[in-house]
């Protein structure tokens, strides 16, 4: 993974002091493969789970147009 650099010129008085002609590069804290790897999606589980909220959200609206108009 390709994290930013900040060129020389760009950085402010005090991180020229401390990096002197560098740029200032930045090191990824977590191994990307180690998030990559902890995923596991099946896109048909996904997809029916989707469908499943959306039928869900549509009757739990419905009932709440029929209570507004009962009152």
């Amino acid at each position: 993974m390709e994290l930013p650099k900040i060129k020389n010129e760009e950085l402010p008085e005090r991180l020229k002091e401390i990096l002197g002609a560098e740029d200032a590069v930045f090191d990824s804290i977590v191994d990307p493969m180690d998030v990559i790897d902890n995923l596991e999606v099946d896109p048909d589980s996904y997809y029916k789970q989707r469908y499943d909220i959306q039928q869900k959200l549509m009757a739990s609206n419905r009932k709440l147009n029929e209570y507004k108009k009962s009152v």
